[in-house]
């Protein structure tokens, strides 16, 4: 009888830590996916914000331009060498903005690889899930020692899947300042 009751005990002791498991896991995870989800807000944010800006900017430049062009062609060769020093100027400042239009476009590639990593993260929780309600359901029919084995082998997995959810998100990009431009 005494056998039984430390059977019991050890199980009910692989019980509690696989729940105790679980749950570190649930909640790692839930902020995990929380703070990547945040991650994507701030670049969407980020990258409207640079776009209004930039196409604001190029609005105001770009009548400028015009203005200059007009006056180069009004006031012939001895002033206009001034006026074509300030359209050069101009037209820099209208590449740069240009340049961070092209950059802040690029936003979608960088919220899609957030989302990819959110949903692997994830579908491995929800297969970790599947297949402890598969041994759950194991566990009813299952001897004492077959028991032992099963919960054994759910907190392997749960503790496999933990080291697989641990891998870094492979986006770094918190905004849309940084990084070069490449036209699509």
């Amino acid at each position: 009888m005494n056998t039984k009751q430390d059977g019991s005990s050890e199980i009910r002791t692989l019980l509690y830590e696989l729940e105790e498991g679980l749950y570190g896991l649930i909640k790692r995870e839930h902020y995990e996916i929380r703070d990547e989800l945040s991650q994507m807000g701030s670049v969407v944010s980020d990258a409207i914000k640079t776009l209004v800006k930039s196409l604001n900017n190029l609005s105001v430049q770009l009548k400028e331009q015009n203005k200059l062009i007009e006056d180069i062609a009004l006031m012939g060769d001895a002033l206009g060498i001034e006026k074509q020093q300030e359209y050069r100027a101009l037209s820099k400042m209208i590449d740069q903005d240009i340049s961070a239009v092209v950059r802040s476009f690029q936003f979608e590639d960088i919220v899609q690889q957030l989302v990819s990593h959110c949903r692997t993260r994830s579908d491995g929780l929800e297969q970790l899930f599947e297949r402890l309600n598969q041994d759950v359901s194991k566990l009813k029919n299952a001897t004492h020692d077959e028991s032992g084995k099963i919960l054994s082998a759910m907190q392997v997995d749960v503790a496999k899947v933990r080291k697989q959810l641990e891998k870094e998100n492979p986006v770094k990009q918190t905004s849309m300042g940084a990084g070069g431009i490449e036209l699509f």
